[in-house]
């Protein structure tokens, strides 16, 4: 019997081929984990699902507004890749660009607690108004940055060191964010109005101004592949060529369509519990450290197994928690029912952050990743910005219980899309990844 190779067909290993490692990896897995970290930890101390919505309503702002804010925030987030793609994705260092273009993300923060001792007492309306327009620049900010800082953690991270990266830096600051936000409720329990929540947006800017830190002292490599520079049409055409081309990437696509509606009520909860329960406006410190302390587990847990396995796991928990957080809601009457409620709202917030944007890059080809990046976070962008304002229209127009089943609806129907007919992308990674060093032999070989 004659041993037959087929060179054409490329074998596909269980487990990823030892990466050549990227120069300076050590020091920019160190950088990285401080951005993310206290980029995190900022988010303890101004919470857009705990604190800011009770910090709007102490204002007088109706659900309305409390629902639009963390919309404009994350479809500001989501909607503004796509455009920045096309100048992005050329660009041969991404983190000069970053670096500008972050301010906007970071600078809101400071501003907002100057603004609350200055404003908010005289002209409650007049802050609710500067607070919505700070946090979409905030939010429009973190969008323009978005591909160009997730395309830099790509290529100088290792693969399987990237759910270390986003695990154990969402784990620390987690544990720091419980005693953040007990401190927070501390402070917003002691201190009058609005000398508490001041205190709580100046702590968040200080966090965010150690996290740029971390920013610059990444050493970012040239990056080898890179699109060219594409006419408007023909970026368009590449677009809809994705889309058609990559199955699961579009279902994907409306998974996370359907659960940014699973998010619809979630800023309604911390209203709920104090409106309807009862319970004190500083119990929302305790809520946030409930939120990242849970995620000192979760993300590092789930991050060491889809360094090993992928992601889809990762994202098939996150979806069933919140579902479940909008379920529990329901029957919550407590501090401690409402805590665990909470509990699986930061377990699946967690997840969502060190998870979709990993399972986008592991999508793509190299030299398309700020595309696919900007694609996904373009077409979820409207469902983001739509799904708060339903959430509040419901609580206005009929009660919290719709809303919150709704919510959960929409998370349990992603669940089962996700779980069914999407393929883990690790697999077509792997694909890729060792098809082209494979490729590159056979052409050296072939010019010999």
């Amino acid at each position: 019997m004659t041993e037959t190779n087929d060179e054409s067909k490329p074998q596909i290993d269980p487990l990823p081929a030892p990466q050549k490692l990227p120069l300076h990896w050590r020091r920019n897995f160190v950088a990285n984990f401080v951005d993310s970290m206290f980029f995190s930890l900022a988010l303890a101390f101004a919470s857009l699902t705990t604190i800011v919505p009770v910090f709007i309503r102490e204002l007088g702002g109706s659900p309305l507004i409390i629902g639009l804010i963390p919309g404009l925030v994350q479809a500001g987030q989501m909607l503004p890749p796509l455009f920045a793609a096309p100048y992005i994705a050329p660009l041969e260092r991404k983190l000069p660009f970053l670096l500008k273009m972050t301010l906007g993300e970071r600078l809101p923060w400071p501003l907002l607690a100057l603004l609350c001792l200055v404003v908010a007492p005289r002209y409650p309306l007049a802050m609710v108004v500067i607070t919505t327009c700070l946090l979409a620049i905030f939010g429009l900010a973190g969008g323009i940055c978005l591909p160009a800082w997730m395309d830099i953690v790509a290529r100088v991270t290792p693969m399987q060191m990237r759910g270390k990266l986003f695990g154990w830096s969402g784990a620390l600051s987690g544990l720091l964010g419980v005693a953040g936000g007990l401190g927070a409720e501390h402070v917003l329990g002691t201190f009058p109005f609005p000398y508490n929540f001041a205190a709580c947006f100046a702590a968040a800017g200080f966090c965010l101004f150690i996290s740029f830190l971390g920013l610059i002292a990444i050493r970012e490599p040239v990056a080898e592949e890179r699109t060219v520079p594409l006419a408007v049409g023909d970026y368009i055409d590449q677009l809809f060529k994705v889309l058609r081309g990559d199955r699961d990437f579009s279902i994907f696509i409306v998974v996370r369509i359907l659960g940014a509606f699973a998010a619809m009520a979630v800023a309604f909860v911390a209203i709920y519990a104090t409106e309807q329960r009862g319970l004190p406006a500083s119990v929302a410190g305790r809520f946030t450290a409930w939120m990242l302390g849970t995620q000192v587990i979760t993300t590092p847990l789930f991050g060491m197994l889809a360094d090993r396995n992928g992601y889809k796991s990762s994202m098939q928990f996150a979806l069933a928690a919140q579902a479940a957080a909008m379920g529990l809601s329901l029957a919550a009457t407590t501090r401690l029912e409402f805590s665990i409620v909470f509990a699986l709202i930061g377990a699946a917030n967690g997840l969502f952050f060190s998870t979709a944007l990993n399972m986008v890059v592991e999508f793509a080809p190299a030299a398309e990743r700020v595309i696919y990046l900007g694609l996904h976070g373009t077409l979820i962008a409207p469902a983001i910005l739509l799904a708060p304002l339903l959430g509040g229209w419901l609580v206005d127009s009929y009660d919290y219980a719709l809303a919150f089943t709704a919510a959960g609806m929409c998370g349990l129907c992603a669940f089962l899309l996700l779980t069914f007919f999407v393929r883990d992308p690790r697999h077509g990674y792997l694909s890729r990844s060792q098809a082209a060093p494979r490729a590159a032999e056979n052409a050296n070989s072939g010019s010999v």
